[in-house]
């Protein structure tokens, strides 16, 4: 859904350009000069301070945050029970015994194989090739882990664990060992946010900060380009007219990237699926895909 509104992106973008040059030549030279040093400086000092700002305050508030909630979810929750409840509903005609998974899960062999191996076991017959069954079974870790994230982190931090799990499925082994602690599941909350959780809520955090520095040093820009220089004595002509309007180009290309890490920090809040924000609406534009992509790969 909202695919069809990939043109929106663009008329944005080209609107934001388009209003910066008009404003900047009817300025004048002098302040348009000033405004660009000030985008300029803008944009360095946001990128530069955000990663560190966001490292700081994730390790300082979110990490531990987001530890706690899962704490509380993997104590309510039953991650072997989901998984046998995953296998039984693939078609088998099996029924799958979750404490015979859980102390498949406690072992330090191959769990994949001794998983596959007792499937095969209970009616005596083979329940799909093991390419199949192993895919089959490797979605479902990252099924029951996504789901578990997403009854209180957001959506797209589930979608991006399941995601990395897909891709390297025996890292959720050390997992299957820490949850089968009755009383302390702390540990294994641990893991979850460290190995599938940490990236995407630095993400979170660094777009934050980006967007309110770049807010901040724009409007100090702005101020400082109204009071600096009330006048402006070079006369205008063709020349500073087209100058002038180089320099618009230049922080409309700032305000649309600022537009992009809005765009981007609202993705990640919740889904790449939403409606009007998904990806593959902002991938069809023309001009701001461009924009997102460097935002998006930062």
């Amino acid at each position: 859904m909202g695919v069809q509104f990939w043109w929106f992106y663009d008329v944005i973008a080209v609107a934001a350009v388009l209003v910066c040059v008009f404003l900047t030549v009817k300025r004048g030279l002098m302040k348009a000069a000033i405004s660009l040093v000030g985008y300029v400086l803008a944009v360095v000092i946001a990128l530069s301070a955000s990663s560190s700002v966001a490292n700081s305050f994730y390790e300082g508030s979110v990490r531990t945050n987001n530890i706690k909630k899962l704490d509380y979810n993997i104590s309510n929750g039953d991650f072997y029970g989901d998984l046998a409840t995953y296998l039984n509903n693939l078609g088998y005609d099996v029924y799958v015994d979750q404490f015979r998974l859980e102390a498949i899960g406690g072992s330090d062999e191959d769990i994949d194989n001794q998983i596959y191996t007792y499937l095969n076991n209970i009616n005596n017959r083979v329940v799909a090739p093991e390419g199949i069954f192993m895919e089959k079974l490797h979605e479902g870790y990252a099924a029951v882990i996504s789901d578990l994230i997403k009854k209180q982190l957001s959506e797209y931090s589930a979608e991006y664990a399941a995601e990395q799990i897909r891709n390297k499925p025996t890292a959720i082994y050390k997992y299957m060992k820490l949850v089968k602690d009755p009383d302390y599941k702390t540990p294994a909350a641990e893991l979850l946010v460290d190995t599938y959780l940490e990236k995407p809520y630095k993400t979170q955090v660094r777009l934050v900060c980006l967007i309110f520095l770049l807010v901040v040093f724009i409007v100090i820009t702005i101020f400082v380009e109204t009071i600096a220089n009330r006048r402006d004595h070079i006369e205008a002509s063709l020349v500073t007219n087209v100058i002038s309007g180089l320099i618009g180009i230049a922080k409309g290309a700032v305000v649309v990237f600022l537009i992009a890490v809005m765009v981007r920090l609202y993705v990640v809040l919740g889904s790449n699926k939403m409606l009007f924000f998904n990806h593959e609406a902002i991938d069809n534009s023309y001009i701001f895909k461009y924009v997102y992509s460097f935002v998006a790969d930062m």
